[in-house]
């Protein structure tokens, strides 16, 4: 581990990671403030919501923009450089609460989120050619454990600024402000995030599919349209478990004689420290599993969660089960992608983990939102009972789709 901190990579990466995703966690819980302060308070967050997640949608064209372009390292820089400048320019627009001037805020943070996600298929591009395949895992994972970290660091920044000072254009500038540091960070460090990786002059779109089924073979033993099913019936059951808790204590926390904001944050605090400890861990017995038996492991742990809030309904035995789908969370999104990597066409990587990650991250919104329309309708037992189902039916797909 400390011999991997002290790559200047790493360092320079993870430094630019930590204000890029302040940044981005400041603002999306401003917007959210923000369409909340208008008369038709439901339609905007409701309309701030799908903006959040439209991002996801064009992973594939970000990714195959990252392949095909030439300098990547000073791309990267630019995408901060220009964040900068769309945050500036709102912070100068935003305190005109008009409906136009909503609609073009939310305009600038969905162009903003689209950059971002170009620049992170960009460093992904440089992990693979900067990071030796052995570090690559850890690598992957301190990259995700900072993010679980700021985030909740970056939501709370973001409500003190506005329940103190009510100024939508100050949030603005430090949201262009953390993006500053992350650009300054990556042309300090830009000399060790150099890519040596040169693009090729030719098509991929064509027979990107027929690659991502050959990598899931080749890295899973399962076919494409499996194993990205199943992760993406997993980030639903486990994106449901945590908004079932926000709703299932609002009458379990009474009885479990315990204050409901004391649970929620007792849970949140619970996932971060699962997640890190996933993350970044190394040297378990789970990380010498390989990826389908990893997939069958996480899988586990939310029939574990929904069969503990269905049948016995502890809060300690909660809490342990939050920690066992954050754990399991954080060591499967890296052991995928640094197990994938050696198998990719360097010139592919931004197309292939693109696609990868929209098709996996698009259903997981949709998904929860039916379970949660489910808890509303039928009450918690039958929406537990549902992602129970979901979970298992997973099982069984995995092992009858690697049999075959």
């Amino acid at each position: 581990m400390l011999k991997i901190i002290k790559n200047k990579t790493l360092q320079t990466i993870i430094s630019a990671n930590l204000f890029a995703t302040l940044g981005v966690s400041i603002f999306n819980i401003i917007l959210l403030t923000y369409a909340k302060s208008f008369f038709t308070s439901h339609l905007f967050v409701s309309i701030v919501s799908i903006a959040l997640i439209i991002p996801s949608i064009f992973g594939g064209m970000t990714g195959k923009m990252a392949d095909q372009t030439q300098q990547k390292t000073n791309w990267l820089i630019l995408t901060k450089i220009i964040q900068v400048i769309l945050y500036l320019f709102l912070a100068q627009i935003i305190n005109h609460k008009t409906v136009f001037v909503f609609y073009l805020v939310v305009g600038i943070n969905l162009i903003s989120d689209i950059i971002g996600n170009y620049g992170g298929n960009l460093l992904t591009i440089i992990i693979q050619d900067r990071i030796e395949d052995r570090s690559r895992q850890q690598t992957m994972g301190l990259n995700s454990a900072i993010s679980t970290l700021v985030e909740p660091l970056g939501q709370s920044v973001g409500v003190f600024v506005i329940t103190q000072t009510h100024n939508y254009s100050l949030a603005g500038l430090i949201n262009a402000l953390t993006f500053l540091v992350s650009a300054i960070c990556l042309i300090v460090g830009r000399r060790s995030i150099l890519s040596t990786i040169r693009v090729k002059p030719k098509k991929t779109s064509n027979c990107l599919w027929p690659i991502i089924q050959k990598l899931m073979l080749q890295t899973t033993g399962m076919g494409a349209i499996s194993y990205l099913g199943i992760v993406m019936v997993l980030n639903i059951v486990a994106v449901s478990f945590d908004a079932i808790l926000n709703l299932l204590f609002i009458d379990l926390a009474p009885v479990l004689k315990i204050n409901y904001a004391v649970a929620i944050l007792t849970i949140n605090i619970t996932y971060v420290i699962g997640s890190v400890w996933g993350s970044v861990t190394k040297k378990t017995w789970i990380d010498r599993l390989n990826l389908f038996q990893l997939l069958l492991v996480t899988l586990m742990a939310p029939i574990i969660a929904f069969s503990l809030l269905l049948f016995y309904p502890n809060f300690y035995l909660i809490l342990l089960s939050m920690f066992i789908v954050s754990f399991m969370s954080g060591k499967m999104d890296p052991k995928m992608f640094a197990t994938m990597m050696p198998q990719i066409d360097p010139h592919m990587t931004g197309s292939v983990f693109g696609t990868i990650s929209t098709i996996v991250t698009l259903g997981a919104p949709i998904g929860s939102t039916g379970i949660i329309i489910l808890y509303n309708l039928y009450g918690g037992k039958i929406a537990c009972l549902c992602a129970l189902i979901l979970s298992l039916a997973s099982i069984i797909w995995a092992l009858l789709a690697y049999r075959n």
